[in-house]
Order: structure tokens, then sequence, then C-alpha cells
């Protein structure tokens, strides 16, 4: 969260690309392709990412008047999760190769069987738990170019940076020195210098 409650901590991202002809129908489209699917226990999937609304992660239901407000496209970036604490994961695993064993009148499973076993036990106690979720604001000014994600987690940067150009097929720059610099105009070799820039030390050696 953040951008409408909570935090006030962000990190800026400038956008790389032109908004051409009729964008905004063009990223509904998008954003609804990508919009977040609640994740089943039936499935194989151990997590769900995609878009919800900025005011109510529950609401999928993604419309134009939702997402844009004047020069600002604003969504979340929702993660969902299932997390089975491993103990209770073990346990249950362990009770039912006791009574498959004792079934079979075995005295080991072989390796499909456990592999099995774990899927079955999987989606059994999926049935019994909710998903971990995460919510992360998103809001970009689509006059200046500069996206805000309430989110510092450099994990978190890599799945925005990903879904982010797959929905807009833009390209999206953390704010840095370098890219202030290139936004405004310099040239490619003063551009390259800066990537050679060393830090300065003010201090002498061995003080704090």
């Amino acid at each position: 969260m953040g951008a409408v409650k909570g935090t006030v901590s962000y990190t800026r991202f400038y956008v790389w690309g032109e908004l051409e002809g009729s964008f905004q129908d063009r990223f509904m489209r998008s954003i609804r392709n990508r919009t977040f699917e609640p994740l089943v226990a039936q499935e194989p999937d151990d997590e769900h990412i995609g878009w919800c609304s900025i005011e109510d992660p529950f609401d999928l239901e993604l419309t134009r008047d939702k997402v844009f407000n004047n020069n600002f496209l604003n969504l979340a970036l929702r993660i969902d999760r299932w997390r089975i604490p491993q103990p209770v994961f073990k346990a249950h695993f362990a009770e039912a190769e006791r009574q498959h064993l004792e079934r079979k009148g075995r005295e080991k499973l072989n390796k499909r069987e456990k592999d099995d076993l774990k899927v079955f036990i999987n989606k059994r106690l999926r049935k019994q738990v909710i998903p971990a979720m995460k919510i992360t604001d998103l809001s970009w000014d689509m006059d200046g170019q500069v996206v805000r994600f309430w989110n510092n987690s450099a994990k978190m940067h890599e799945r925005l940076l990903e879904i982010f150009e797959k929905t807009f097929k833009l390209k999206l720059v953390p704010e840095s020195p370098y890219s202030n610099a290139v936004r405004r105009g310099i040239t490619e070799k003063q551009a390259l210098s800066l990537v050679n820039l060393e830090l300065s030390t003010f201090h002498k050696r061995g003080e704090d």
C-alpha cells in the first residue's frame, strides 16, 4: 500500500518510450489481460501476480475511471502466494505416508509415490489456509513520465519491471544520477562519464 494511505516511502522510475495514439484504450485492454487472478487450491501454481484497484485489492473489475485520474494512471500490484508452514506440511505428509504404507503392506514409498503424495497434501492443506497477500501501490504521472512505486525491495522492483513492460510495452528505468542526466539531454560522452564515476572520500583513511 502507500499511495492512498500508509507509508510515504516510495521508489521513482522513469518511463522510457512515447505514448502514441489512443493509448488509454490500448492500456486498458492490456491491463485487463494482466489483472490479478485468485489462486485456486487445485491448481499447481504456488503464486499469482497481477494488477488490481489501487483503492481495493479485492476489486478486480478494472475500468477506465478506476485506473485513470486526470494525467495519472493508478494501479496496485497484487501478489498472492501459498505459504504452508514446513512443520505442518511434514506432519501431514508423515501421517499420510504411514497410512498409505499400512494399506499397501510395504515399508517405503518409491519416488513417484512420494511426489504424488506431496501434491495431494499440498492441495488438501491449501483448502485450509488463506494465501499470503502482498499489495504495492503504483502511480504513474503520465505528463512527467514518472512512476512512483511504494516498495523499496530490489526483488519487488524486478517483478514490477517485468509486468510493467509486458503490460504497457514501455521500459522502466530506476531514478539515478545517470538517468536524471540523460533525461536532461546531456551528450552520450557525458552520460558515459557518469557511469564511470567513483565515490569520493571526504575524511582521512581510518576515520569513521
